[in-house]
């Protein structure tokens, strides 16, 4: 989980069910290729989740380009 993402663009917000709980997220999106990189977490629904609000989950393999 990350404070800041570079490079990075912003999808519409939805609500999904986690296994931790109900959120409203948003997909982040590379700003060069468009590639889907992961989300970030716009809202928590419950309050013992309010700490993952404004932060990015990155899928690490979909960063990494084979060479």
């Amino acid at each position: 989980m990350f404070r800041h993402a570079m490079n990075v663009v912003l999808g519409p917000k939805y609500e999904t069910q986690m296994i931790t709980g109900r959120f409203t997220v948003a997909g982040v999106f590379c700003s060069k290729c468009g590639e889907e990189l992961g989300w970030k977490y716009i809202q928590a629904h419950n309050m013992k989740n309010t700490w993952k609000e404004g932060k990015f989950v990155l899928e690490e393999l979909k960063m990494l380009q084979p060479y």
